[in-house]
């Protein structure tokens, strides 16, 4: 068992790099958590703030259902063809390349299938 964790799990390699970046990252999070913490929240959109009235120039409108096509298809295919790429020559990166082929099959077959889903619920909740 150990030995299999270790094979998976392993601790970053020290580099000036990976330091720095983890710096960078912890700062601007707590500075994001301050933020939130004194009532000065993040506008949240999915795609691009389609409602702002500022811009004057012509913006692309898509549906929440296409544009969640357009990011999960390529990375479903690019996870696809990450096993022909890279042969699996060791189990760390065998895991990371199905977990996110799998991850984002199941994304892009959610986005496909929504009203198949909706009426599955429905029908299993008796609603």
């Amino acid at each position: 068992m150990a030995s299999m964790l270790s094979s998976v799990i392993f601790p970053p390699p020290p580099s000036l790099i990976i330091s720095v970046m983890s710096v960078v990252s912890l700062v601007a999070i707590a500075g994001l958590g301050i933020s939130e913490i004194l009532g000065k929240h993040l506008q949240y959109s999915r795609f691009w703030n389609l409602k702002s009235e500022k811009s004057t120039r012509m913006q692309i409108k898509l549906s929440s259902r296409t544009g969640m096509l357009v990011f999960y298809v390529p990375a479903f295919l690019s996870g696809v063809a990450s096993f022909v790429l890279y042969p699996n020559h060791d189990l760390r990166l065998f895991l990371v390349k199905a977990t996110l082929t799998i991850h984002f099959f199941k994304r892009t077959i959610e986005v496909i299938n929504t009203p198949v889903i909706m009426k599955l619920f429905n029908t299993l909740l008796g609603t």
